[in-house]
């Protein structure tokens, strides 16, 4: 495996594991209260396009270094 992408995710997974929740108790409610919240509130939502903007943008990348 590539170094710089082993690096990558492992600072990535340091860096989120640091993020700070909004306040409230997500411990009730089920798995469909959980797939309601992430679906439904607005920083879940932003963070959500972020990651797919940044997928998009690292597969072309990607196909771009391979051609």
């Amino acid at each position: 495996m590539n170094i710089k992408l082993l690096s990558l995710a492992s600072v990535s997974t340091l860096i989120a594991s640091q993020a700070m929740a909004h306040p409230g108790d997500h411990s009730t409610g089920g798995v469909m209260a959980a797939i309601w919240h992430q679906l439904t509130e607005p920083d879940h939502l932003l963070f959500a396009g972020l990651m797919a903007a940044a997928v998009i943008v690292g597969v072309k990348v990607y196909q771009k270094k391979k051609a």
